[in-house]
């Protein structure tokens, strides 16, 4: 795949609102701007929209209660154009600037699972830390993506778990060494700062590494036209005349903007 700076001529972002009940709706060919950002913590990853002059029907469903929305971006004619974000809306506005009429959208990624997910549960002696995690996963209520090993070792004296579900997590995986987050709606856990089991990304000048990449106290900065690919967890094989090696995406924000301005995916890794 190469991507050059001539494919933001050729810029594509879609939208789809789906309310709980009803079919979804498809947004395409309006002005679209959007800045999302995923972190390897457990927090939410966040999605701030804006969209020109919806119609009113349109925007109605954007306010209904326990919508969520999908957000793809790319470029026409390219397999890059992929999904960025799912999540459910947690804020909605409206304004009007000048002629058009600006609906704001704020969005987290599995944010209500996050908030209320509970677990009110007893486990015997001897239970092992696979069918605690199993049992979290499930109160959790999200799909479950790549999980590191869990070991198998037990809690003698049993356990019980009462409360937000986030915060047993915390606790069973910081105790194992490893971290959690959600990404895509999708449960992932990971040894601390190590990568899943997916393919490196190779980036270069060819394939989309725009500016130069920096070292840091943690690892390394750098920018690619926008790559939806990229997420935490994620290795990137990073192929530049300052630096070159393989590290583990722990921050990218992904901007975009349908007409004008910026395309592109800012990242933090580390090795």
């Amino acid at each position: 795949m190469t991507l050059k700076e001539d494919n933001l001529y050729l810029r594509r972002i879609a939208v789809t609102v789906s309310p709980p009940n009803g079919s979804g709706k498809r947004i395409e060919g309006l002005r679209i701007a959007f800045r999302c950002e995923k972190t390897s913590d457990s927090s939410p990853n966040t999605l701030d929209l804006e969209i020109y002059n919806l119609s009113e029907a349109t925007r109605s469903l954007f306010e209904e209660e326990k919508s969520t929305v999908v957000l793809e971006a790319g470029y026409i004619g390219d397999r890059t154009f992929e999904r960025v974000f799912i999540g459910n809306i947690a804020k909605v506005t409206h304004k009007r600037s000048g002629p058009d009429i600006v609906t704001t959208v704020e969005a987290e990624d599995g944010g209500n699972r996050y908030r209320n997910a509970t677990l009110d549960r007893g486990f015997p002696p001897g239970v092992k830390l696979k069918s605690v995690f199993d049992a979290l996963a499930d109160s959790f209520g999200l799909n479950v993506g790549f999980v590191e090993k869990i070991p198998n070792d037990q809690f003698a004296n049993g356990l019980s778990i009462t409360g937000p579900v986030r915060k047993a997590l915390d606790d069973l995986t910081k105790k194992l060494g490893m971290q959690w987050s959600v990404q895509d709606e999708t449960l992932q856990v990971t040894k601390t700062g190590k990568p899943t089991d997916e393919a490196a990304i190779l980036l270069n000048k060819e394939t989309g590494l725009v500016d130069v990449p920096s070292k840091t106290d943690k690892g390394v900065q750098f920018s690619s036209l926008l790559q939806p690919r990229i997420r935490p967890g994620r290795r990137i094989k990073i192929e530049s005349q300052a630096i070159k090696g393989e590290f583990t995406v722990t921050k990218v924000t992904h901007r975009g903007e349908s007409h004008f301005g910026e395309h592109r995916s800012d990242c933090e890794a580390k090795r």
